[in-house]
């Protein structure tokens, strides 16, 4: 038994001994062969080397170092000259930096992607905040039933103030319908006639002698061509503008149906020009392309080296794209032109018809808060109730019923209405907002609450403005966003109740554009957070009493001359 453990213990440890002989066999071979080949790389390098030195005649080091190269005078001249070559490359490269700064802007990019809340509310927490609103709606439906049940024995829904609002829907779809065919007719056949129509007053470079007079006649003539419509273009946004006013004021539109109005006017006018201002250059320089004042690789060339902004990175191969881009575009939920948008493969139509009841919804929740909120406190309102006490009451009462308006009208509008419309035209880019909720600035605020009209505003207002006046006035620039924004929606809202009370122009363009200096621009402080969401109630509680305190002093007190 011990000698089969002997042999045993001996197989083992001479299995062991050759194990490490191996080991160290291939570690040997393997430095051999490391050797071998460093000694055949340094002798072929040397090689190398002498034979370029043979080639080129190359003196010794000795010879360098007893022979200059440069005399201390050509020394001189030479350094003199590099450092006046350094200092012009320096400001060279530092007028560069200044207008790629002034320059390069972001273009909009459209690509296919899904609207904030329509990822979160995959996620049942999220979703269950939609059911509380739906629950809040039911029960308001209840309480006015059964406040009408007990006190008049009949139960009555409260519609008559709907039914005033759409007492005219015929109408105001025919002056609907009017815009529309303008904004087809108008802005796009007369932008198509200008744009062939002046490739005929392009003088041809490669037809043209130097002696001959036609090119300046040519230039003059194209001058004033351009000069005539870019003046028709700016009247037919006066009369576009003047129209509809005069009718709906003629006419005695109801509050809603003149909100309708005027907000497709405006929708209809941005549109106009976000497709003449981005299809302008295109049919430009589709004329210096025909008529051979540069070439279509240098335009390659171009676009290929600078920020895409003028042609979006694309060779015009029309001086006017299709009628049936522009239909589309009057259609899509965007602000910003474009040839073609990502479309998604089909429609789901029961998406569409989910978003559409949504929006419904939204609204009969939205007039019940007001008809409950709102209407009771400033019915009566005269000039006999106004004091400080009830005014000052008055505002943080319609701060909640203010807040849950905001909900709906983000809720219902950004989001169930231009995703009904997504859908049905297959526009596959949905981001119509942001998380504005999380905004720490009234900046983020502005640029993440409605991105389809900041879009806009940044894309052809904030860029040419910076363009013509620099970097200097970028401040100017900002404040003409926020202006024009403002004016905007004060026109909206005075034309809808039918007088001036400057409410909102004041909070948006003086006291938002004074909150956007001082407050920090990018901070993760959530107290600047609660700071938005508390100043957004209390402004929209502002709105909402004053406006009706306005409307109804106007209705209950006496007039005078």
């Amino acid at each position: 038994m011990a000698a089969t453990e002997r042999r045993g213990h001996e197989r083992s440890a001479s299995a062991e001994f050759n194990r490490v002989d191996r080991a160290v066999q291939i570690q040997n071979a393997t430095e051999r062969l490391r050797s071998e080949m460093l000694n055949y790389v340094t002798n072929r390098f040397e090689e190398f080397t002498s034979e370029i030195k043979k080639a080129a005649k190359m003196p010794l080091i000795n010879e360098i170092v007893q022979q200059p190269v440069v005399l201390p005078s050509e020394l001189a001249s030479i350094s003199k000259v590099t450092n006046e070559k350094i200092s012009q490359t320096i400001a060279s490269q530092q007028s560069i930096d200044i207008k790629r700064s002034s320059s390069a802007f972001p273009t909009k990019s459209f690509r296919m992607r899904s609207s904030i809340l329509t990822e979160l509310l995959e996620v049942s927490h999220i979703r269950s905040i939609r059911q509380i609103f739906i629950s809040i709606l039911v029960l308001l439906v209840l309480q006015v039933a059964m406040t009408d049940l007990f006190e008049t024995g009949s139960v009555d829904f409260r519609f008559d103030v709907i039914r005033w609002n759409f007492s005219n829907l015929s109408t105001c779809l025919r002056l609907w319908f009017i815009l529309f065919t303008l904004t087809c007719t108008v802005v796009y056949y007369c932008f198509h006639f200008w744009a062939y129509k002046r490739l005929s007053l392009i003088p041809i470079v490669s037809s043209l002698s130097p002696d001959t007079e036609a090119p300046k006649k040519k230039t003059t003539s194209l001058m004033i061509f351009d000069g005539f419509w870019l003046t028709a273009y700016c009247l037919y946004i006066g009369v576009f503008l003047y129209f509809p006013v005069h009718f709906i004021l003629e006419e005695n539109y109801p509050i809603v149906t003149r909100m309708i109005v005027l907000v497709e006017q405006v929708r209809f006018l941005m549109k106009s020009h976000a497709f003449v201002r981005e299809n302008a250059p295109n049919a430009i320089l589709y004329g210096k392309i025909y008529s051979q004042q540069i070439k279509v690789e240098d335009v390659e060339d171009k676009v290929n080296d600078s920020p895409k902004e003028e042609t979006n990175g694309i060779i015009p191969h029309t001086p006017c794209p299709e009628f049936s881009k522009f239909l589309y575009f009057l259609f899509a939920p965007t602000l910003i032109y474009r040839d073609s948008y990502p479309r998604t493969s089909s429609v789901r139509w029961n998406f569409v018809i989910s978003h559409l009841i949504q929006f419904a919804a939204t609204n009969l929740f939205a007039y019940y808060l007001f008809y409950r909120f709102c209407l009771p406190v400033f019915r009566h309102f005269n000039s006999e109730h106004v004091t400080v006490k009830i005014f000052v009451l008055s505002i943080l009462n319609c701060t909640l019923p203010g807040a849950l308006l905001l909900f709906c009208a983000f809720y219902g509008f950004l989001h169930c209405w231009l995703n009904a419309f997504a859908e049905m035209l297959r526009f596959a880019d949905r981001q119509f907002y942001s998380d504005w909720w999380t905004a720490t600035s009234w900046s983020s605020y502005y640029r993440t609450w409605n991105i389809v009209v900041h879009d806009w505003l940044y894309t052809y207002v904030y860029r040419d403005c910076h363009k013509l006046l620099g970097v200097k006035y970028r401040l100017v620039s900002m404040y003409a966003v926020i202006f024009l924004s403002a004016c905007v929606h004060e026109y909206i809202i005075s034309l809808t109740f039918g007088y001036f009370y400057p409410i909102l122009f004041v909070q948006f363009a003086v006291l938002g554009f004074i909150s956007m200096l001082i407050l920090p621009q990018r901070t993760q402080n959530y107290a600047f957070n609660v700071f938005i969401w508390a100043s957004l109630f209390v402004g929209l509680g502002m709105q909402m009493c004053l406006y009706s305190i306005e409307w109804y002093a106007r209705q209950n007190c006496p007039r005078y001359v």
